[in-house]
C-alpha cells in the first residue's frame, strides 16, 4: 500500500486582516476575499494597466507557511509575488494545472518571520478577461500529517430540496451538487493526534479550510470546504498508534 501525506491550511490570518486593493469594481469589493463563499469574488477594474495588488494588514505580526489563491482567473503568463513588510517571500508563474483548477497553492519549506503588512502583487497583461479576479486568499500555517494508508472516498451530493403539498404534488428548489470526502486515518502518532484536535478546535464544522488529500499530487488534490462532523479525538489502537476519521464537504 502506498502511503500518502496530507496538508491542512487551517488557520487563515487573511480573514482577520484589514484588506485593501489597487482597484475594485463596486459590486466586487476586495472585502469579498474574506467571504467564505468561493463564488463571491473580488474583481479589479476593467481598465487595469497590467498590474494589481492586494494588501493585508494585521493587528499584530504574523508568520505564514502556506498561501492559497482560490477561484482565480489568471493565465500562465501571469506573475504572482508575495511580500511581508517589503521582504520577498516568493514569485511564481501559474502552471497550466493551476490555471485549469483556478487555484494557486504555495507551501514554504518553513514558516516565515512574523510580518505585519503582507502584499500580493499580480501582473497578467495578457488576461483575456481584461480584469483580475479571485474569491479567497489563505495566509497562515500549514499542518502536514504523517503517512496514512487509507484512500479517500468521495460521493456526489445534491443541495436540492423537494417538498410536497397536502395533495402530494412535488415542488423543488434546485441547487448545485457538491462532493463529500471521507477518510479513516489509522496511522497516527501523538503529535498528529494533538494537531487534529487543534484543527477541530479552530475550525469545527463552521469554519472552512483547505485540505490537500495527497502531497505528491498537484493542486487538483486540494479541496476548499468544511468538516461535516467534528473530527473525533483520535483513539489509541496500541502504543503510539491512533485512529480517527474525517468527513469533509466541498464549499461552493
Amino acid at each position: 500500500m502506498t502511503l500518502k501525506k496530507m496538508r491542512f491550511f487551517w488557520q487563515n490570518w487573511f480573514d482577520t486582516a484589514t484588506v485593501t486593493a489597487s482597484s475594485e469594481v463596486a459590486d466586487y469589493p476586495v472585502e469579498q476575499l474574506q467571504n467564505r463563499w468561493k463564488k463571491v469574488d473580488w474583481r479589479s477594474e476593467a481598465t487595469y494597466s497590467g498590474g494589481e495588488w492586494i494588501q493585508a494588514v494585521f493587528t499584530i505580526p504574523r508568520a505564514i507557511q502556506g498561501f492559497v489563491l482560490e477561484n482565480m482567473n489568471l493565465t500562465t503568463g501571469a506573475t504572482v509575488t508575495l511580500t511581508g513588510d517589503g521582504n520577498n517571500i516568493f514569485t511564481i508563474a501559474p502552471t497550466a494545472e493551476m490555471v485549469a483548477e483556478k487555484r494557486i497553492v504555495v507551501v514554504l519549506a518553513s514558516a516565515t518571520p512574523s510580518y505585519q503588512t503582507w502584499l500580493l502583487s499580480i501582473n497578467d497583461v495578457g488576461n483575456p478577461d481584461a480584469y483580475l479576479s479571485a474569491s479567497r486568499i489563505y495566509l497562515g500555517p500549514v499542518f502536514e500529517s504523517d503517512d496514512h494508508g487509507s484512500p479517500w472516498t468521495r460521493v456526489r451530493e445534491s443541495g436540492s430540496e423537494v417538498s410536497y403539498s397536502d395533495g402530494g404534488q412535488a415542488s423543488a428548489v434546485k441547487r448545485p451538487k457538491f462532493w463529500i470526502y471521507d477518510l479513516p486515518i489509522t496511522i497516527l502518532g501523538q503529535s498528529d493526534a494533538d494537531a487534529f484536535a487543534a484543527i477541530d478546535d479552530e475550525c469545527g464544522i463552521d469554519t472552512p479550510l483547505w485540505v490537500c488529500r495527497d502531497t505528491t499530487a498537484g493542486v487538483a488534490s486540494t479541496v476548499y470546504g468544511s468538516f461535516l462532523v467534528h473530527t473525533p479525538f483520535p483513539s489509541i489502537i496500541s502504543g503510539a498508534l491512533w485512529e480517527t476519521s474525517l468527513r469533509f464537504r466541498e464549499e461552493l
